[in-house]
């Protein structure tokens, strides 16, 4: 519809007033019956053709008030997110009916906004600052290692797949105003979060068998902490029987299937893992293999460590299927890792001299992977 200038309503009018006739007042106009009709009943009743004043759109589920109110509650420490702070706003009268967690966000925004001091979110925690010893060691093995043969490497982690589906949030947020320089980066966590733990090993060939160990929801350990009870976190037996079973067990086997007589164990430096030069020994003597310890790996450093994006592969796709269950989302877990396309681990090795150029680039600091 075409919007008619203030001329064409007081010609709209003068025409009428001379002929009566609207259609005749619509084709002199260039405009449809029914603008002249609106326009020539809007000056018998007003005596003008302005036009009327109306409030657009519904009325605001919270007030500017209000939403100053929600801005102070979503940024107290304590608070339980913006759902929580919905429900105490409607139940003190604050306002009439409860609102959705995004429109109170919405307004919370635009009251810091008018405020001059823009609210954010802090979504666990921050990522660890390197120290200067750790950026020497990290700079040291990628010197060390710049000529190294990565596709005879073993990368293993261990990694705790939370399960957050129905609707249960593996962490809240934590919002805070910009100017909120002292504010804590800590974010709050659910009262156990059910999780699966699993060891695995990434080859240039696939992933390993998936190890299910101490950590994990429903599942009790056969291996006890000193005092004799089930060990709740990995030890030191429970990553000797790790070791044997899966790790250099399905290293061997995938290194045999690309013709590697010799490859290397990577792992990272938890106090669990110290017994790994032992065993690997003696894994040789009994097997009449040559499996060697990857030396010196650098702490802090998952940006050298490709397994850490087969963990983030693995939990986007099993997020993607959005299990119902706790022991579907395990199955699914397991079921991903063992279905890791080969491109893809071929890439990530590929992107491994990378990786070694860009810590040395950095000096030991931390890099873009």
């Amino acid at each position: 519809m075409c919007r008619l200038s203030t001329e064409a309503k007081w010609l709209i009018v003068s025409t009428m007033k001379r002929t009566g006739c609207v259609a005749s007042t619509a084709k002199h106009v260039n405009c449809s019956e029914h603008a002249v009709t609106r326009w020539w009943k809007r000056y018998k009743e007003t005596g003008a053709v302005e036009s009327k004043s109306y409030n657009s759109g519904r009325k605001p589920s919270i007030t500017p008030q209000a939403a100053k109110l929600a801005l102070d509650m979503l940024v107290e420490p304590e608070n339980r997110g913006a759902d929580h702070v919905a429900s105490i706003m409607q139940h003190q009268g604050m306002i009439s009916s409860k609102v959705h967690k995004s429109t109170l966000i919405r307004h919370a925004y635009k009251a810091a906004k008018a405020a001059g001091v823009p609210l954010r979110v802090r979504r666990g925690k921050p990522a660890k600052g390197l120290t200067k010893a750790t950026k020497e060691k990290r700079l040291k093995f990628a010197k060390a290692n710049r000529s190294r043969q990565w596709s005879c490497v073993l990368f293993t982690d261990r990694k705790k797949f939370h399960f957050s589906y129905p609707g249960s949030k593996v962490k809240c947020v934590q919002w805070v105003r910009d100017d909120c320089d002292g504010c804590s980066e800590e974010v709050y966590m659910p009262n156990h979060p059910q999780c699966v733990n699993v060891y695995a090993g990434l080859g240039i060939n696939g992933v390993t068998d998936v190890h299910v160990v101490a950590g994990s929801s429903k599942h009790t350990s056969p291996f006890k902490t000193k005092q004799g009870k089930p060990a709740k976190n990995i030890t030191t037996e429970e990553y000797k029987n790790v070791l044997h079973v899966t790790l250099l067990k399905c290293g061997t086997r995938l290194a045999a299937a690309r013709g590697m007589g010799t490859w290397v164990l990577q792992q990272d430096n938890d106090p669990s893992h110290k017994c790994a030069a032992a065993d690997v020994h003696a894994w040789n003597q009994k097997h009449n293999c040559s499996v060697q310890l990857l030396q010196d790996w650098p702490p802090n450093s998952p940006d050298l460590n490709i397994i850490e994006n087969v963990w983030a592969y693995t939990q986007a796709k099993v997020n993607a299927r959005g299990c119902k269950t706790f022991e579907e989302f395990k199955d699914a877990v397991i079921s991903e890792l063992k279905s890791v396309p080969k491109a893809y681990i071929a890439s990530l090795y590929k992107s491994i001299p990378k990786r070694i150029a860009a810590v040395i680039e950095k000096e030991g600091g931390k890099t873009k992977y």
